[in-house]
């Protein structure tokens, strides 16, 4: 399936009514062109709130995205943003059947997914903590179930950062822009075999996953003696000297990105 259609309704510069925006859109790739502050940044993050996204930042809602009419007047109260998504396999109409909207299209009844995503600004009571109360349901009117957790880690979406400084975010790290793109590239992810700890090595090591191949250099690294020795020399000569009574600390030297490790990092990761 793709999405086919955006409604933005009181988000940042937009409206409601004639002054909300609407997008349409083709399968493939799709291209947002325009000057600085026309909003294109406020599509990509509109889509963000709506689908939810795998990310390296935490992204909410707050009072500042609630639109403010030009003339000055009071901030909306409400933000709903609409996404329209065609072209649905079997598959899609299995995983969202109780979501899905039947349209007459061409003397067929054709299935839709329609997800309304809205977020209420919080009242102020007091001294009390206020919150913005999001819902996200499904329907042409937004008259359809809740989607739950599962239903919308189902369209969860993958979002890059824009790449303003691109010697930075492609250099080698955990929270490098190479480093999402081949967390979620499928033929990256999917192809190859895990490293066995107890059989070893397969003779072909081609035949590895990316994170195969972290785990393989992490036990060569920990059989090499350098290694053994600086990880020793770390853990009794600092890091025990920082410990507290039940809790040591401890060090261990791996590859970003294995999958063996709880703590994962180029270089040292403390532990107790």
């Amino acid at each position: 399936m793709f999405l086919s259609q955006l409604r933005i309704e009181n988000f940042r510069a937009f409206g409601e009514g004639k002054a909300a925006l609407t997008i349409k859109f083709n399968p493939g790739l799709t291209a947002i062109v325009g000057e600085n502050d026309t909003g294109k940044t406020a599509v990509i993050d509109a889509l963000r709130l709506a689908l939810g996204t795998k990310d390296q930042e935490y992204f909410r809602v707050d009072e500042n995205d609630f639109h403010r009419p030009s003339d000055g007047s009071a901030r909306a109260k409400e933000i709903r943003i609409c996404c329209r998504f065609e072209g649905l396999t079997l598959s899609d109409k299995g995983a969202f059947a109780e979501h899905l909207t039947y349209e007459d299209q061409r003397e067929d009844k054709v299935a839709v997914l329609i997800l309304n995503w809205k977020a209420v600004a919080p009242i102020q009571t007091g001294s009390q903590r206020r919150f913005t109360i999001v819902e996200t349901r499904s329907g042409k009117v937004a008259d359809g179930p809740v989607f739950d957790q599962a239903a919308k880690a189902l369209l969860c979406a993958t979002y890059l950062r824009p790449l303003r400084d691109a010697e930075r975010a492609l250099s080698a790290g955990r929270g490098s822009r190479l480093s999402q793109v081949l967390q979620h590239t499928k033929e990256i992810r999917d192809f190859g075999t895990d490293y066995d700890h107890e059989a070893g090595a397969p003779t072909d090591l081609s035949t590895l996953s990316v994170l195969g191949i972290g785990d393989f250099a992490n036990a060569l690294l920990s059989q090499h003696k350098g290694v053994r020795t600086a990880s020793s020399n770390l853990n009794t000569k600092y890091l025990e000297q920082l410990s507290f009574a039940g809790a040591k600390l401890e060090g261990s030297i791996s590859v970003s990105g294995s999958k063996g490790e709880d703590l994962r990092g180029c270089g040292c990761c403390s532990k107790n």
